[in-house]
């Protein structure tokens, strides 16, 4: 499938803008895998570092499959869209906001709590596009 048909297929109706919000959350999310590593939480879940970055190398192959389906048109790119914007909300604001809002800096300071706050708030707008492509029926089976 060439970048013509991706084009044409944006052009017939499928709405571009999931796939740049999932653009926007590869922003935030894979530097914020590196600050995690960084900041020693596998090791808080008891997983070993040679676990650990297997799993990273796990999601970051489900992230690019997740795109290519959602960059192709597919239904099951927003479906995959929406669990990656939701689950990756959900663990930043149980994880991080309540360590976030103690008193003084967390992690590395703003460079990390920007990270997470975008991660959160691509995760949830990616979500509602996604939600709503799905609802107006702007992507192929």
């Amino acid at each position: 499938m060439g970048e013509k048909n991706i084009t044409r297929k944006f052009r017939e109706g499928n709405n571009p803008k999931p796939v740049f919000l999932y653009l926007a959350l590869a922003v935030f999310s894979i530097p914020h895998l590196i600050d995690d590593f960084l900041f020693g939480i596998p090791a808080e879940f008891g997983i070993s570092n040679r676990t650990a970055q297997i799993l990273a190398g796990v999601f970051i192959l489900l992230f690019m499959l997740i795109f290519l389906e959602l960059a192709r048109g597919r239904k099951r790119g927003l479906y995959g869209a929406i669990f990656m914007g939701s689950f990756l909300t959900l663990a930043g604001i149980l994880k991080h906001i309540p360590l976030m809002i103690q008193p003084g800096p967390y992690w590395s300071g703003w460079f990390s709590e920007t990270l997470i706050l975008g991660l959160i708030l691509s995760g949830i707008t990616l979500t509602i596009f996604s939600v709503l492509a799905l609802k107006n029926k702007l992507y192929a089976p």
